[in-house]
């Protein structure tokens, strides 16, 4: 019966999973299904593949119907040229939609003249990058350029870096990077993928590209949804630089130490008995305790069991002695020896001659244990000497007070030291997010999820104690990391990825540098170069391949910023209809701006949430109160000036109107 219930439980157990891996199927080619196939690549021997975005095979053919982009096969779709032909007369793109050819483009790549049936166009390039923008990042499977295919197909298991400026592919290569990974690597694929980005609208802005590759098994998260943790408040800036700082770490950790039986004995009541171990007896048990390298809890269980094991030899050991004690005084005051007389009696009943039971047979050790397991006083004694902790509760020790914070950051000022203090009930803000997450670690151990491989985007951003979140969750160091430190924000510490990476990975890590810019115009790049050379001395500006309108500036008076924005949005709607615009401004100009109900042409970005976004046309408002918003304002006002594919336009407001107004 047994057996029969074991093997219709298996039976159950198979037809789940495979209900399952089939559901996983379904959803793999459904969310690959527009534009399935977009290529063909034709032999100078008269073969042909046709690439798509997986792979599908037919009966007992010998060529496969579709090649996965990934294959080695399909290599040569992305790697040819006139100049290294790599065996092919043709490439050929196809634009599909809804299941139907909708354009058709060859490159002829052998040096061959066209032929019947060659039908050559501009390139999908050419037209991806003209197509407006929908606010959402499309899929360039079919587009990826050498250098980005060289990236994306790199057999590096390592972390990879890849840096480039604006427009030159970095988000794409990324998330084409990660799902070339899944394909190569399955060790990788069975842990899934983490793509963590700096915002909910910039993760929102890329959400669908993995799922159009046919993955599906991917977390799209920000740091505070990683962590679990709903910050409700932004930090100030030179707070957010202390907190990401890894000594932050250290003082976690340290704190968390010192409420670890730093000293003193033990001393419990059980029953009516009050026991007491020595000094050196709590410190076995916290030696014990930390030996194993366990989180805080999960030591402290081990601490309890050791003291509990030596509360249990004390009863034990006065448990004899009572009894000893006992016969002694029984002996002495009747003269008769207890032992010999039970023996004696047993023997006048026919029973053996058996030996007096040992006093310490007769305490049983492990009734005694598992009742003090249990035993309130117990609980409060271990209490006293290694609390139990949450995350918040370390963290809120920590800053509570100048004088802890001495105590365990001895290397801050005093004044950074008191911009640190925080109230008990002050509530968490997004710098607090990385240290919640660093006491996690300490208190419960590793988090319960990790990934086979993790996508950073806008790497540059991430603080020290950032850094340290995602190390915790990628073990296997499978990771993608792309940004631009002439990008970056005012909270980044670092200034090259050897100072960002190198306390986490020394040099294990393999830089790619992206040289071409496809989004960004010539035009548009021209007038940042200046900008440029301040921010990041001595960088080549990327190569532009795309000519395009010349940016436009326009001055406002302060009152009518709101009505002069919302003019230009009009004209540009209306001459170039479909296109997708945004309104970039600083931060505390959006309430203002947003006034002119400018959202029936545009989205309101903040200079801030502006990185790794792309639109048709681009209106920056007040440059000057961008660059100057906050430190590194001018690298805020470089990734504004640098987010249209199109039309740059910037609205300056007038000084000299201000003071005549």
């Amino acid at each position: 019966m047994l057996r029969s219930s074991a093997d219709s439980a298996g039976e159950v157990y198979a037809r789940d999973v495979a209900a399952e891996r089939l559901a996983g199927q379904v959803r793999r080619l459904e969310g690959a299904g527009e534009g399935l196939a977009f290529g063909r690549v034709d032999g100078a021997d008269g073969t042909a593949l046709h690439i798509g975005r997986l792979g599908l095979h037919l009966g007992d053919r010998d060529l496969p119907l579709l090649v996965d982009w990934r294959a080695d096969a399909a290599r040569p779709f992305y790697e040819a040229t006139t100049v290294h032909p790599m065996g092919l007369r043709r490439r050929r793109h196809l634009r599909v939609e809804d299941r139907a050819v909708r354009a058709v483009s060859d490159e002829l790549l052998d040096g061959s003249s066209a032929a019947v049936g060659d039908i050559v166009g501009d390139g999908p390039l050419a037209e991806a990058l003209e197509a407006h923008r929908t606010g959402r990042m499309r899929a360039a499977v079919a587009t990826l350029q050498a250098e980005q295919d060289t990236i994306v197909r790199s057999p590096h298991r390592g972390v990879t870096v890849v840096q480039g400026g604006p427009g030159t592919g970095k988000t794409v290569v990324a998330l084409h990077r990660a799902a070339y990974v899944l394909y190569a690597f399955p060790g990788v694929a069975a842990r899934g993928v983490l793509v963590l980005g700096p915002n909910a609208r910039f993760l929102d802005y890329v959400s669908q590209v993995l799922p159009s590759l046919g993955e599906n098994d991917v977390l799209l998260a920000t740091c505070p949804e990683l962590a679990a943790v709903e910050p409700a408040a932004v930090e100030s800036l030179v707070v957010a630089r202390l907190k990401g700082s890894s000594a932050l770490a250290e003082a976690l950790a340290g704190l968390v130490r010192s409420l670890q039986a730093p000293v003193g004995g033990f001393a419990v009541r059980v029953g009516q008995q009050s026991v007491r171990l020595e000094s050196v007896d709590v410190a076995a048990a916290r030696e014990a305790a930390l030996a194993g390298g366990l989180a805080h809890n999960r030591a402290r269980e081990v601490f309890k069991e050791h003291l509990i094991g030596a509360v249990t030899d004390a009863l034990e050991r006065d448990a004899v002695e009572a009894l000893e004690h006992i016969d002694a005084d029984i002996a002495e005051s009747t003269g008769m020896d207890l032992d010999a007389a039970a023996a004696a009696d047993l023997r006048a009943l026919g029973f053996d001659d058996a030996p007096a039971p040992d006093p310490a047979e007769v305490f049983d050790a492990d009734a005694v244990r598992a009742d003090l397991s249990g035993d309130a006083h117990v609980e409060r004694a271990v209490e006293s000497l290694w609390p139990r902790l949450t995350p918040a509760v370390v963290v809120r020790t920590l800053l509570a007070d100048a004088r802890t914070l001495a105590r365990h950051l001895p290397s801050l000022a005093d004044d950074e030291r008191s911009w640190l203090v925080r109230s008990p009930d002050a509530p968490w803000t997004d710098a607090d997010v990385p240290l919640l997450d660093e006491a996690a670690a300490l208190v419960d151990g590793l988090p319960d999820q990790s990934f086979g491989h993790v996508v950073v985007d806008e790497a540059q951003e991430l603080t020290a104690m950032q850094w340290r979140m995602v190390m915790r969750r990628c073990p296997a160091r499978s990771m993608t990391l792309v940004g631009d430190f002439a990008q970056a924000g005012p909270a980044t510490a670092a200034s090259d990825w050897s100072q960002a990476l190198g306390p986490h990975l020394g040099s294990r890590f393999s830089l790619h540098t992206l040289t071409v810019s496809y989004r960004t115009t010539q035009e548009i790049l021209a007038v940042t170069h200046r900008l440029l050379a301040r921010i990041a001395p001595g960088r080549t500006p990327s190569r532009p391949i795309r000519h395009g309108e010349s940016p436009r500036h326009l001055t406002a008076c302060p009152h009518s910023v709101a009505t002069t924005v919302a003019g230009e949005l009009r004209a540009q709607a209306e001459a170039h209809p479909g296109d997708l615009l945004a309104v970039i401004c600083a931060d505390d100009l959006v309430e203002e701006v947003a006034s002119a109900d400018v959202a029936r042409w545009a989205r309101v970005v903040p200079a801030s949430e502006s990185r790794g976004l792309e639109f048709d046309a681009i209106v920056v408002v007040a440059p000057e109160e961008i660059a100057a918003a906050r430190p590194g304002g001018e690298r805020d006002l470089y990734v504004a000036l640098t987010r249209a594919t199109k039309r740059l336009c910037t609205i300056t407001v007038s000084t000299a109107s201000q003071h005549t107004s």
